[in-house]
Order: structure tokens, then sequence, then C-alpha cells
């Protein structure tokens, strides 16, 4: 090579079809776009309500949430039985008689699936409970507990914190 040759300078060759700046923007195109798909079965969803004019019993895995025994301590575990519990839902609260059914306002920090509990219904005992809401999705109502689904694991009940599947849980309305 003489002084007066230059190195031959690798240049990379740009495709015809797609512009170097032209990746960059179809990228960034669906970031965004894939997020908002992704989001639109909550955009779809009703109103939540924290009221329901109806009664109506919940079953879980096809057996209704159990009404709570006689002499029973002031605080216990939901069951599913053969003869389910009726509720009403007012203001957050879901009652059944003189018992309301829902989780503990302080709960360990796990991810493990969370006691769904019945209180004696006192003043004191309403502010231990977490709110329940119902959502009225065409003809069906879901019902969460603190945004959690129920799940029924030997009997005893639970509001599982780490699932969205809805499906083993059915309202049922008392005409």
């Amino acid at each position: 090579m003489t002084q007066n040759e230059q190195p031959a300078k690798h240049t990379r060759k740009q495709s015809p079809r797609m512009p170097a700046g032209r990746k960059r923007t179809l990228f960034t195109w669906s970031s965004l776009t894939i997020p908002f798909l992704l989001s639109l079965p909550s955009l779809v969803q009703t109103e939540v309500m924290h009221s329901l004019s109806s009664s109506f019993t919940i079953e879980v895995g096809g057996k209704p949430i159990a009404s709570v025994g006689e002499g029973t301590a002031d605080k216990t575990q939901a069951k599913v039985g053969t003869e389910g519990a009726l509720f009403t839902l007012k203001d957050g609260r879901l009652q059944s008689g003189d018992w309301i059914l829902g989780r503990n306002i302080t709960e360990d920090r796990s991810l493990l699936p969370k006691q769904l509990l019945w209180f004696k219904s006192t003043e004191e005992s309403n502010k231990q409970v977490q709110p329940v809401a119902i959502q009225q999705e065409g003809d069906s109502f879901q019902i969460t507990f603190a945004n959690a689904p129920l799940v029924v694991e030997e009997d005893h009940v639970f509001a599982d914190i780490q699932s969205e599947d809805h499906s083993n849980v059915a309202v049922k309305i008392q005409q």
C-alpha cells in the first residue's frame, strides 16, 4: 500500500426496504401498542359495586360457602358445605345474619392465599374487615375480596392474591 492509498472502509449497506431510522420507530410503536392491547380487557370491565339490592349465595368450586354454626368463636375461617349462607352486600360489607365475611385488615405479608374469615358483626369487627366488591359482566357477577378471587383448599375458603381467575366462583342471585 502506498502513502496515497487509503485503507478500504468497511461500510454497511442499508437495506433498501427499511431505512435505519425506521427500525427504531417500529420498535417504539410495538412497545407502546402491546401494553395497550393487553390492557383492553380491563377497559371493558363494568363498574365495581359495593352494594347490591338482591340477596345471593356464593359457590366456590361448585360448593356454596357454608353458614356459620351456632356457638362459633367471634372470628373463624369460612368453609364450603352443603347449606349455603345467604348474603347481602352493603357498603362493601358482605353480611349473612349477624356475621360479616371478608379478609382481615391485618394479614401476613406473604404471597400465599389469605384466609376468608367470618367475623361476628360488631362495630369493632367492621373496622377489621377489608371491603368486598362485586362486578357485573353480562348476566354473571364476579366477587372479589380486596381484589382477589376465591379458592378452596381442604374445604377452607381462601382469597388467592396471585390469581385473576374467577372461573371457579359463582354468585347466585336469589329471586
